[in-house]
């Protein structure tokens, strides 16, 4: 592989991502979309192809801004059902039309509400659209004989769409219920619930399956098509807790079951069920503590025959438990953390097998039944996410990636074959196909950016912390670098905290590495992948450890020469940016900070993010544990910063609001120490407009270019000028 050229930051606008990869069911053929960014209108796409499985030329299906998603072919391969954000067909305008001349309310339809549109692969031709969902359509999945697609939606009420009608249409103010009052990238939450409804595929008509007074979600059909399983929250409090429980309704008789006993989060991987071959079980995934972030998800098996017969899904409500929970009592002297821990207790636990049990290891998605037997699902272990073969007797062999570099996104499995979204450092992110014998490349999407790269040299590292625990550590090294050569140094903080770095194609470490830092990824205590011990240390008590992991990680690069001790930098986007401003605020040895995204003081942040529940399992309610917030709030270390910080937020960012990065740009401010706050407009708790993306790269490179770090040439992908112009660092 030739290395003659450096990545620029123009080089985002030729990124081509695969994901969503799904196997036809003969496994000749993969269907993907495929991520891509279009400069002209600063534009996010996602378009579909097809990959011929066993080799050769790529197809594209679908092109344009409404490309499409969420691929799933039809039983017999010919059709391939999707959805997309395109504007209506005459035919289901007309339909549309028809449902309110026989009564219905008015539906105030949005015309970027996805629907499901099919394609023909045998004769090609436009697609076809199979649903007009008045707010869009959440999930889809085929019926077997293929005549039908069950589909979950939203399923107002006529009082409702009234009330959704006046904040759409007629700036009527928000009326809000819902203890989880907003979500971000959604907005203020009401109380419509979702509901499984069935469209022929042939006529388009419509049945609405269930009606529940609780939200059906996630549906999957039984391979003899009489069922259709789902998850739903039974419990009347659904805000207040993660019990997802798979009920199961027949397709004609409309008979409802109920499968788990409320002692479950058995949508925790937000995928449907997964039905064995026979139809006898279904595989899901979820921690033996639903509410507990910090456990790793198990796989488990339950037998349709353990199903119990309900009268009626509304009978389901409330029923099971021997109390809800939600309401945290005031006054009672006992550890607050433990006490703001009210959750519902379930009469009995589901009958299920753990099969996963004796696996320290997470799983990930992608759960599949290769045999009655034998499924496949993503584990993530040491840092990679692996595609692993499992069989009913907990037996787990990894097939890819089996080496110490490389992770998996997201996986299929049909007829016996395996395709992977597959990152490789020196290759790009991929489709392959898995087999027994290697991994098969099928696609090179990224080909024509990494083929004549100079790619930096990724190492992984074992580091010891002062308190003896073992870490693992990613560093990439400029290319050409010399050991005990000491360049710059960019520690780039992972989020989550439970999520971690993997050894990886990643645009933004290559691109900084290649302008001479070295970057380093630190997978501190709290990181999922290396088990539940290495996680459950941080649960309540977030700063002290992760430092302790990301310091012990440079203190390893300083003792080996490799890193300059008067050049060091630090960055992070929300976990990484909580902790960036926890390192900041316990010590000086950074010469220059970006916190992007991140919090700065928990109590104020309880109730105008989204986490209210993590909060509380984590330290019960901050009324009565001001203490244990404050303590574990960047915010306690505010007046030991000296360290110039630039602060990123996105305007609607409700997972880290707002008005954390702005008490933390005052507090700076009136502390005297250099800081800018840059605001990006319109975002959420991401960035999704590539020319935002390539600004947040360019005002991180000039920040620390500003205090020391390598200047950034200029190339031809701008980023946003500031009040006097773009500033170049120096």
């Amino acid at each position: 592989m030739s290395s003659s050229r450096n990545l620029v930051l123009h080089d985002y606008y030729r990124l081509q991502i695969p994901t969503q990869p799904v196997l036809s069911p003969d496994g000749r053929f993969a269907a993907v979309g495929v991520i891509s960014f279009l400069e002209k209108d600063n534009e996010r796409l996602q378009s579909l192809f097809l990959v011929p499985v066993d080799g050769g030329p790529v197809h594209r299906l679908t092109r344009g801004k409404a490309g499409g998603s969420a691929p799933a072919f039809s039983p017999d391969g010919r059709q391939l059902a999707f959805l997309s954000t395109r504007p209506d067909e005459p035919e289901v305008a007309a339909l549309r039309d028809a449902a309110k001349q026989d009564g219905e309310k008015e539906k105030a339809a949005d015309k970027d509400k996805q629907q499901v549109w099919v394609l023909d692969l045998a004769f090609g031709g436009e697609p076809r659209q199979l649903t007009y969902a008045c707010d869009g359509v959440e999930s889809f999945c085929w019926s077997p004989d293929g005549k039908e697609i069950a589909y979950a939606a939203r399923a107002p009420r006529p009082g409702e769409q009234e009330y959704l009608k006046a904040i759409r249409e007629d700036d009527g103010p928000f009326v809000l219920r819902r203890v989880q009052h907003k979500q971000d990238g959604v907005g203020y939450l009401d109380e419509v619930t979702s509901q499984i409804f069935l469209t022929s595929v042939e006529t388009r008509t419509v049945r609405q399956l269930t009606s529940a007074p609780f939200s059906c979600r996630l549906p999957a059909f039984s391979p003899d098509g009489a069922t259709i399983a789902f998850f739903a929250n039974c419990t009347g409090e659904p805000d207040q807790n993660h019990r997802q429980d798979i009920f199961c309704i027949d397709r004609e008789s409309g008979q409802a079951y109920r499968l788990t006993r409320g002692d479950v989060n058995a949508a925790v991987l937000e995928e449907p069920p997964a039905f064995s071959p026979d139809g006898t079980m279904v595989a899901f995934a979820s921690p033996a503590e639903p509410e507990n972030e910090y456990l790793v998800t198990r796989l488990l098996v339950a037998k349709i025959a353990d199903a119990r017969p309900l009268e009626g899904l509304a009978s389901a409500l409330e029923q099971g438990f021997s109390s809800i929970g939600g309401v945290v009592p005031d006054g009672i002297p006992e550890d607050p953390a433990q006490h703001g821990r009210v959750y519902p207790v379930p009469l009995e636990r589901t009958p299920s097998t753990v099969v996963t049990e004796r696996l320290d290891r997470p799983v990930r998605g992608g759960v599949r039944w290769l045999d009655d037997q034998t499924l496949v699902a993503l584990i993530g272990d040491q840092a990679q996410t692996k595609v692993a073969r499992v069989s009913l007797a907990g037996e787990v062999s990894y097939l890819s990636p089996c080496g110490p570099m490389g992770t998996v996104a997201e996986m299929d499995a049909q007829a016996g074959r395996i395709v992977a979204t597959l990152s490789l450092p020196d290759g790009g992110h991929e489709l392959y196909r898995i087999d027994p014998d290697g991994d098969v490349r099928l696609t090179a999407f990224q080909e024509e950016i990494v083929k004549d790269l100079a790619l930096p040299l990724m190492e992984r590292l074992t580091v010891t912390a002062p308190d003896g625990a073992s870490v693992d550590a990613i560093a990439l090294f400029p290319p050409g670098h010399l050991a005990g050569t000491p360049e710059p140094l960019i520690v780039q903080i992972h989020g989550g905290p439970m999520a971690y770095d993997s050894p990886r194609f990643d645009f933004e470490n290559v691109y900084f590495a290649q302008r001479g830092y070295v970057v380093l990824q630190v997978n501190y205590r709290g990181s999922i992948s290396f088990g539940e011990a290495f996680c459950k240390q941080i649960r309540g008590c977030w700063g002290p450890l992760e430092h302790m992991d990301v310091m012990a990680g440079v203190d390893h690069l300083l003792s080996r020469g490799d890193v300059d001790p008067e050049r060091l930098y630090v960055t992070g986007f929300s976990q990484g940016g909580i902790m960036t401003n926890w390192a900041v605020g316990h010590t000086d040895r950074f010469r220059a900070a970006v916190s992007e995204h991140g919090m700065w003081e928990y109590s104020s942040s309880f109730g105008t993010d989204d986490c209210q529940l993590w909060w509380q399992d984590d330290l019960g309610v901050p009324w009565q544990n001001p203490e244990g917030y404050r303590k574990m709030s960047p915010a306690s270390g505010a007046a030991s910063i000296h360290t110039p910080l630039l602060i990123t937020a996105g305007q609607e960012d409700w997972r880290c609001p707002l008005d954390q990065a702005e008490q933390l740009y005052i507090t700076l401010r009136k502390r005297g120490v250099p800081t800018e706050l840059v605001i990006y407009q319109g975002e959420h708790h991401s960035i999704t407009k590539p020319r935002r993306a390539i600004d947040r790269l360019r005002r991180i490179g000039e920040w620390f270019a500003r205090y020391g770090g390598p200047p950034l040439e200029d190339d031809s992908a701008e980023g946003y000028p500031g009040p006097q112009g773009p500033e170049r660092g120096t």
